[in-house]
């Protein structure tokens, strides 16, 4: 019993850090327009 309840937690670990690093991917890859004050320095 308690074997198949620490797979489960395990189980449920992985889901929830492959979809943490999942989403972080759309912030490393977002990049914001740079200032009209900052483009002629």
């Amino acid at each position: 019993m308690k074997k198949k309840f620490l797979a489960v937690i395990a189980a449920l670990a992985t889901v929830i850090a492959a979809t943490v690093a999942t989403s972080a991917c759309f912030w490393y890859f977002y990049q914001p327009e740079e200032p009209k004050s900052l483009q002629n320095l």
